[in-house]
């Protein structure tokens, strides 16, 4: 089918409908639901009935075109076929739509029959009918199935035998055979080589051969071997996987060629086989399902039980049956619980139904008189579609409420981890501590089985039962307690050990239990002590054997999904750690040095690293020399240093090309000295981090391993985050240390480019401007304040809103021979030079020429400055580098300076204005009110204010 095929449905529920939908999805077919078969169009109808589907299988087969009846299983398939429908599929559980897609595609792709003259063979000759009859006979079992198939496919082809292989690993062995061949018996193996099956599975389709012996497909040594004279086989796949092939042979050859019918015939047999086969395993898979939860339900110390949408039970665990008694089926969960409580919960369990859980305390009243306490928690049922179906509980005993929720959180604590573990030996690790964490007993013992061995070896023990008990034996399945538990699949305790039974080392009156893990293994708990273990000890440990079973079954297939799991949350754990504590330190660093101790002592404590150190650039000197290390190794950088220009090794690059630069081959041409470096301290692998905060550079960390695969790509991005963060807090404190600084570098340089903003309004206007200060918006733009002098406020602003920088403009004030404007930009010079820890104390710009007078902290780089600025500016010129002392105003001489500016009025108003709540809001009081406490009138009082206000402003301001 090349071209898009209809297929019409009549009678789907929207289910139904959605999974036909999705089983045809990859082929070439068009699936419309229809409401009549009347109206239906296509090239196949499906019909969908319930009991009785007589009638709707009358209007399928009085249609010109195939159909197939999907009904339920009791309907009588041979009346349905005498009204004329192409063929039958009932609705009998598992893989039922995988049954029905096939009916439709082979009603879709019929094969040509033909007789031995070539012209087509008549329906009747093609027992389709017969064949499905088999396939769906309740009565049969599924190898029965298998086998009649095989014999109707003999008896049709006129072969003496035929059989179904399962081919594994190049071996192929017969799972059955029919036929009287002596050497094509069940269980029989056979290199794939061997057989004729290979050029089968060779061909990737149904191979025929009437005569081995006039045919180049079969070589005459497999004929030798087996002594077929003819041959049709066919592959067989389950679940789009190949598993065998299904072979039709005789010992005398064909008396005439196999037709295109027969091979279509045999393929028609394969495919009902294979799907015989997917629904096995389908079944097996469910059984698998159903039989842990029920496990896992069953292992549970409280009841646990289910409702339908109605709030009637309809499942439940053992301990909700030993305490409710038999008769539950049907009957409401408030049934058995006392009066007082019904109401709560019934109400609790219809808000499940309603899609909300909840949790509510009842007392239940057990069938032998008895009464415990409870709270159930209700959670919504819900199928594939979202759609609510019932209300799932369970209780947990309030008596023991505590013990009880430490053992729930670490038994769920356990299973999470075994079902993370990455094979079999490491749920074994994993399920010995958490007995001795859950059970509360040091000595545990976890054996897997040995399939090829047939024996029980121990994979782990305890710390503890490896110091008393020893190396421990290995049993075979059988031998010993711990043969005979996982031999019978029945746990075992026993309270009080007699004298020479158990280890030696346990003696008499000992207690150990035994419990199988499923078909891996066996766990078993001790101690010296009588009588130890109580029921919620069993339970428990049955617990952790059945999480341990599933874990074990789960691991092989999914190892690979869980080591990448287990090494994602190793790393998350270990990267959050890191980053918690190293932000602690740069919170917390009140200098530089104490910064870059603290974040080397962070990092070289952190695996996978060994050794890390800080490197601060000598602008002077063109060197960069380690200022902080730390670490486990005994790496030498003290007193070394390298070249900021031209350095071939990995700390130079890292600062000039402000990229993190890895070197795991400290040998290679680009490693420079650090083969020499490292030694013999042990670390193989190094990444050299800039640090920079936007234009400033503040050097390198580099931080180095022992393993050479240890830094990664995941910890070049950690560290680069890092480094970003560090180099941000280096910048914090280098801008606040000229808050506190007595000596200072006072810096004045001026720049006629016309790059900055400054020199461009100045030349284009022929005005003189002036910076009155900086700001920032939520955003992240800058507000620079500029005063402008020679020139008109809208003739700057027109020039201001053309220029590419500027991203809107503002004028604040406009006086005849001055204006204030506010530019908002995206970045500034001005905000550079304060992110670098400068502080520009005057900016004034005339003629297309900007004059800044710039203060840094005494210690700080001011050539690394000036060149920061050159470089951006290349017709920076420096006009003065003065070093001076500033004295430090404490509180009390700015008061006293304001105090000395103030008149006696002035200072009246301004204290009575702020004490008497004029500032507040709403205000306490009014302007009158002051005046007239002042004993003046209200426009004097606000002219004192103002003034006073005025030269509070321009003490902080100016």
């Amino acid at each position: 089918m090349s071209a898009t095929t209809q297929v019409c449905v009549v009678g789907a529920d929207d289910g139904l409908f959605e999974r036909l939908t999705t089983a045809f999805a990859e082929e070439p077919i068009d699936v419309q639901r229809v409401a009549t078969v009347e109206a239906a169009s296509g090239a196949c109808l499906v019909g969908v009935a319930g009991a009785d589907g007589t009638e709707l299988a009358a209007a399928l087969g009085s249609q010109s075109v195939p159909s197939v009846l999907y009904i339920d299983s009791e309907a009588d398939a041979a009346e349905l076929y005498d009204a004329g429908v192409t063929d039958v599929v009932r609705r009998d559980g598992a893989g039922a739509v995988a049954g029905l897609r096939h009916a439709v595609m082979q009603c879709l792709e019929p094969a040509p029959m033909t007789t031995d003259g070539g012209q087509q063979a008549q329906p009747a000759d093609f027992p389709l009918k017969e064949l499905h009859e088999i396939a769906t006979d309740r009565e049969l079992s599924r190898d029965a199935k298998i086998d009649a198939l095989l014999t109707a496919g003999l008896e049709q082809l006129d072969t003496s035998s035929a059989f179904l292989s399962r081919i594994t690993d190049d071996q192929q062995e017969i799972v059955t055979s029919v036929g009287d061949h002596p050497e094509l018996t069940p269980g029989k193996q056979t290199p794939l080589s061997e057989t004729y099956c290979q050029y089968t599975i060779a061909a990737g389709e149904t191979l025929s051969v009437g005569d081995v012996t006039e045919s180049d497909t079969i070589p005459d040594e497999r004929y030798e071997q087996w002594d077929l004279q003819c041959y049709l086989g066919a592959t067989v796949t389950v679940d789009d996987e190949q598993y065998g092939t299904i072979c039709f042979v005789d010992d005398t050859a064909q008396q005439s060629a196999f037709t295109d019918g027969d091979r279509h015939f045999a393929e028609v047999v394969t495919d009902w086989i294979g799907y015989l086969l997917e629904q096995q395993a389908y079944e097996e898979e469910l059984d698998q399902q159903r039989a842990f939860t029920e496990s896992l339900m069953d292992s549970l110390p409280d009841p646990l039980f289910a409702t339908d949408n109605g709030g009637r039970l309809i499942r439940w665990n053992e301990r909700f049956e030993e305490l409710a008694g038999t008769d539950i089926e049907g009957r409401r969960p408030a049934e058995f619980m006392v009066e007082e409580d019904r109401a709560a919960v019934t109400e609790a369990i219809e808000n499940a139904l309603d899609g909300v859980g909840s949790s509510v305390e009842a007392t239940m009243a057990v069938h032998e008189g008895q009464q415990y306490p409870y709270e159930f928690s209700n959670a919504p049922l819900r199928d594939d579609s979202g759609a609510v179906t019932g209300a799932a509980t369970v209780g947990r005993d309030m008596t023991e409420r505590q013990a009880a929720q430490e053992q729930l959180a670490g038994i769920l604590d356990t299973t999470r981890s075994l079902m993370q573990a990455r094979d079999r030996e490491h749920v074994a690790e994993i399920a010995v501590n958490a007995a001795k964490d859950l059970l509360g007993f040091d000595l545990s013992v976890f054996r897997l089985y040995d399939s090829d061995a047939g024996t029980l070896i121990p994979a782990a023990m305890t710390d503890e039962a490896a110091d008393v008990l020893g190396e421990r034996p290995v049993y075979d399945v059988g031998e010993g307690n711990p043969g005979e538990v996982f031999a019978s699949g029945e746990p075992r305790t026993i309270n009080s050990l007699g004298e020479g039974e158990g280890p030696p080392a346990l003696g008499a009156g000992a207690s150990v239990m035994y419990y199988p893990v499923g078909v891996h293994g066996t766990i078993s708990v001790s101690t010296t002590e009588a009588n130890a273990f109580d029921e919620r000890d069993e339970q428990m440990l049955a617990l952790l054997a059945t999480s341990a079973a599933a874990a074990c079954m789960r691991a092989k297939r999914e190892q690979d999904v869980r080591e990448a799991q287990e090494h994602t949350e190793r790393v998350l754990d270990r990267v959050n750690g890191l980053v918690q504590n190293t932000v602690e330190v740069l919170v917390q660093a009140q200098t530089r040095e104490e910064l870059e101790d603290g974040v080397v002592e962070q990092l070289a404590a952190a695996e996978p690293y060994a050794f890390a150190w800080i490197g601060q650039p000598d602008v002077a000197a063109e060197t960069l020399s380690p200022s902080a290390w730390s670490g486990s190794a005994a790496v030498p950088v003290r007193g070394r240093s390298f070249p900021l220009v031209g350095g071939n090794e990995p700390v130079s690059r890292a600062y000039n090309e402000q990229e993190p630069q890895i070197l795991t081959d400290f040998d290679s041409a680009g490693a420079g000295p650090w083969a020499e470096i490292a030694g013999d301290s042990g670390v193989n692998s190094l990444i050299a981090i800039p640090l920079v905060y936007k234009d400033a550079n503040y050097g390198v960390l580099t931080v180095l391993a022992e393993e050479q695969d240890a830094l990664d790509e995941r910890e070049r991005i950690v560290l680069e985050s890092l480094g970003r963060v560090i180099a941000n807090a280096i910048n914090a404190i280098e801008r606040g240390r000229i808050l506190d600084a007595t000596e200072i570098i006072e810096l004045e340089f001026s720049i006629s480019d016309q790059e900055l903003l400054f020199s461009r309004l100045s030349g284009a206007t022929d005005c003189v401007l002036e910076s009155a200060g900086t700001d920032y918006s939520s955003d992240g733009s800058i507000r620079l304040y500029l005063t402008a002098r020679g020139v008109a406020a809208d003739e700057l602003i027109a020039i201001a809103e053309e220029d590419v920088a500027v991203q809107s403009v503002t004028c604040i004030v406009d006086h005849e021979e001055e204006c204030l404007l506010e530019l908002t930009v995206e970045d500034s010079l001005l905000a550079m030079l304060t992110e670098y820890g400068a502080v520009p104390r005057e900016v004034t710009a005339e003629h297309g020429t900007a004059r800044f007078i710039v203060e840094l902290p005494y210690e700080a780089e001011a050539r690394d400055l000036f060149e920061l600025v050159e470089n951006q500016y290349p017709s920076t010129e420096l006009l003065g580098y003065h070093e001076r002392e500033r004295p430090v105003e404490t509180r009390q001489e700015f008061r006293a300076a304001l105090s000395d500016r103030f008149t006696d009025r002035q200072e009246t108003a301004l204290r009575t204005a702020y004490l008497g709540g004029f500032f507040d809001w709403p205000r306490e009081v009014d302007g009158n009110e002051l005046a007239e406490a002042m004993d003046i009138s209200r426009p004097t009082y606000h002219q004192h204010l103002r003034s006073a206000q005025k030269k509070v402003f321009e003490e902080l301001f100016d």
